[in-house]
């Protein structure tokens, strides 16, 4: 790796694909993907952790740390927990995890996200990162698409093993889709190690590859042919926390 931050290409070209009905309002379809809005726009299995919360723990007394199963959303990740580190990738906040024993929760799930026509090209994209000490154990993570019960996994991340702390990895997939439909996205993580498997995740963009915040730097190259299960008329749409 070289350069100050390492951008590691995740998926090999995937189908993904969308389209609005209306060009002007071609943007992220993914709901505070930036999480400047704060704990607001998504949902997860995980536990919210507020920054300064603390507990009292059986065995270790008065904790100040973020436990397994909970996540918060931060500008620098030691705000929730001390071997913490890292910031945002861009803007001033980021979504910070400790990751659970339980690897069949989700760590975030987008919004309900509407596909309109098929056979146009379009991108997801995020940025993943390990918070913890590179000498721990790195999360497993992956995304997955589907309508909330069937997942058809998008990719998954490099080996996280020895990266720096707070140091971003781009991930992306770009594809069409054979037919319009509702669909989710979420964030697994494969790992169920309790010292280290810690994640910060960030800049999640789905939307045209020809709008999406990379494609000065990664134009990309003929999209493929994707086809997940779609929520099913009318959607059946999984509820969302919406914390401000």
């Amino acid at each position: 790796m070289t350069g100050v931050r390492a951008v590691t290409r995740l998926f090999s070209t995937i189908g993904l694909g969308l389209v609005l009905s209306n060009p002007l309002f071609a943007t992220n379809l993914v709901t505070n993907g930036d999480f400047e809005s704060g704990n607001t726009g998504f949902s997860t299995d995980y536990t919210f952790f507020p920054i300064g919360h603390t507990y009292i723990d059986p065995v270790w007394g008065l904790v100040r740390d973020m436990d397994a199963g909970y996540y918060s959303v931060v500008e620098n990740a030691n705000q929730v927990h001390g071997g913490f580190n890292g910031g945002p990738q861009g803007g001033s906040k980021f979504f910070v995890a400790n990751g659970a024993v339980d690897t069949t929760q989700a760590v975030w799930k987008s919004q309900v996200i509407s596909v309109t026509q098929a056979n146009v090209a379009y991108r997801f994209e995020a940025y993943i990162s390990s918070v913890v000490n590179p000498s721990l154990a790195p999360p497993s993570l992956s995304f997955q698409i589907g309508n909330g019960t069937t997942w058809t996994t998008l990719g998954a991340t490099p080996s996280l093993s020895g990266a720096p702390r707070g140091q971003w990895f781009y991930s992306f997939a770009d594809g069409i889709f054979q037919q319009a439909g509702d669909f989710i996205i979420r964030l697994r993580n494969d790992s169920n190690v309790l010292g280290g498997n810690d994640l910060g995740i960030d800049s999640i963009y789905f939307g045209l590859r020809s709008a999406a915040p990379s494609i000065g730097s990664n134009p990309g190259s003929t999209p493929a042919i994707f086809n997940p299960s779609a929520v099913p008329e009318p959607s059946t749409r999984a509820p969302y926390r919406d914390w401000e």
